[in-house]
């Protein structure tokens, strides 16, 4: 079985050997079985400079065949400077694991493109073409003035470049799909986050290799959290620099203290939650005589008539 789709050998007499104004030729190509081939692109060169640029490609120029069928596409951009059909040549080979050549395209072919003065001064990359506007239309995937950039989404992050869309080249101490995570060999404490090797991420209130270091000279009390130089944020409760005083809504007034969130101790003679009743105001049971605790409070008014007793008047109101 054949290592490749027949398409990449059909490219090869495609061609372009006779003077066209082709902006761009595509192919597709997958390695089958389980082998792995490789390729490399081992010219990509144009003889004439001042008509086209040297051929691009959207692949990196050596790599691994793909084993699910990918397109490749070679560009062909003219300078937009002058008039004139450009001389270039492509030159790729495909080698098996052991390194032997099974397939490459014809060596020292020479192929041409006519190019058409200034339509688009610079030319279009990647696949663009030069619409009636003067403007490069870019395919998906890329965009730019010349459509030389492409187009990562989501974007690479930590400085890495996107090469190809949606494929990020990461510095050193990242990877991901976009770079978005770190090679981290170090702990970060304290709610810190790794993001190079060695280097955390510290939150707000501390400081240090590992985030270690509180801000705070004194700790926080009561769950408080340090927020900066020597500041705490509080938790629900409590309240002052270090967090170490309790709150009570409203309040405990002059004769109560706040011990606890919303717990007042009274002085002496007080009582209430707010520490705003007062003992001795209604001594009822001290001035009430002995054995009067199932007694009416207020005789009737006919037994009292008839025994000349006046009503108790013993009850301080």
């Amino acid at each position: 079985m054949a290592p490749f789709t027949h398409d990449f050998r059909k490219a090869q007499q495609r061609m372009p050997a006779i003077p066209v104004s082709i902006h761009a030729m595509n192919f597709t190509w997958q390695a089958t079985g389980r082998a792995e081939y490789f390729y490399e692109f081992l010219s990509l060169r144009s003889l004439d400079k001042g008509i086209m640029a040297d051929p691009t490609i959207n692949i990196p120029l050596l790599g691994t065949v793909p084993h699910k069928a990918s397109v490749v596409q070679v560009g062909f951009p003219c300078l937009g400077k002058q008039d004139g059909v450009a001389a270039f040549e492509v030159n790729v080979i495909i080698m098996n694991s052991e390194g032997n050549i099974i397939l490459q395209t014809p060596q020292n072919a020479i192929f041409f493109k006519t190019c058409q003065q200034a339509e688009c001064p610079g030319g279009c990359r990647n696949g663009g073409f030069c619409n009636e506007r003067h403007v490069c239309e870019c395919p998906d995937g890329f965009y730019g003035p010349h459509c030389e950039k492409a187009l990562c989404a989501p974007r690479c992050m930590n400085g890495g470049l996107c090469i190809t869309p949606g494929l990020c080249i990461c510095p050193p101490g990242f990877y991901g799909i976009n770079c978005d995570k770190a090679n981290c060999t170090t702990t970060c404490l304290n709610g810190g986050t790794c993001f190079y090797l060695g280097k955390c991420i510290c939150p707000s209130g501390y400081e240090g290799d590992q985030c270690e270091i509180s801000k705070c000279h004194q700790p926080c009390r009561n769950g408080g959290k340090c927020t900066g130089k020597n500041k705490c944020k509080c938790s629900k409760g409590y309240q002052g620099d270090l967090c170490s005083k309790p709150v009570c809504e409203p309040g405990c007034g002059p004769y109560g203290t706040c011990t606890e969130p919303n717990k007042c101790q009274c002085k002496e003679g007080w009582h209430g939650r707010h520490c705003n009743k007062r003992y001795g105001a209604s001594g009822l049971s001290a001035l009430r005589p002995a054995g009067s605790k199932h007694r009416q409070h207020t005789p009737s008014p006919k037994k009292a008539e008839e025994r000349h007793v006046p009503p108790e008047s013993n009850y301080i109101w």
